[in-house]
């Protein structure tokens, strides 16, 4: 397969790495707002920088959507006008038209979206919701769930993340649904920016927790719930 990969952060440099390595890709077109960034890891990995996001989706077979947040929605419409499927980090937009308008896109044209929701591929999660459909956990009373990243992200990232409820606890979101297989009916969240001043400075929140009730209420937080 010819794999187009835009954007090439810090994320993107990671796929990068994996997609130069896997054996079923043939090639590797990487493309970046930056097109120093965007050389620098096509060297490192063998892969061709393009000029342009076209020229990352001409002559591919697949997109992998790594840019800022605020670009996905509408890299995911372009990759389903050039007929394409796209692998996407998360969130799909910023706000819900967004999203709603770049899923009609994908819908309309007939291609593939997957989104980068990775804990529904880890062995604990997996073996979580097994235990929990097949009814051998038990009742299901409460559920928290808990995200604390290991270290901040750059400075310069937090005004394109989308906030840390988007950026961060929409894993949380997505796990205790698919956990579950319920639906959230009501939520309510705080916020504290007491942290590091750049997270002031972007308009953000550095810990957040909250709760909702589905049958199954829990918090959910990234680094205190």
């Amino acid at each position: 397969m010819r794999i187009g990969l835009i954007g090439t952060g810090r994320i993107g440099s990671f796929h990068a790495g994996v997609l130069a390595r896997h054996p079923g890709v043939e090639h590797l077109v990487v493309a970046d707002t930056d097109a120093a960034r965007a050389a620098e890891v096509a060297a490192l990995t063998g892969a061709t920088a393009a000029a342009t996001v076209a020229d990352a989706l001409s002559g591919v077979d697949a997109v992998v959507i790594a840019s800022a947040t605020s670009a996905h929605a509408g890299l995911i419409t372009a990759a389903a006008h050039a007929g394409l499927p796209a692998f996407c980090e998360k969130p799909i937009a910023l706000d819900v038209p967004g999203t709603l308008e770049a899923l009609r896109a994908v819908e309309e044209e007939g291609t593939e979206l997957q989104l980068g929701f990775m804990r529904r591929f880890d062995a604990g999660y997996r073996n979580a919701r097994d235990l929990v459909r097949s009814g051998r956990l038990g009742r299901l009373h409460t559920v928290r769930a808990v995200t604390s990243d290991p270290a901040p992200p750059p400075a310069a990232y937090l005004p394109l993340s989308g906030g840390l409820y988007r950026d961060c606890l929409v894993h949380d979101f997505d796990i205790v649904r698919w956990v579950t297989g319920r639906e959230v009916t009501e939520v309510y969240a705080m916020g504290s920016d007491a942290g590091p001043a750049m997270f002031r400075a972007a308009g953000d929140v550095d810990t957040a927790g909250g709760g909702g009730g589905a049958g199954a209420r829990g918090p959910r937080g990234a680094g205190a719930a």
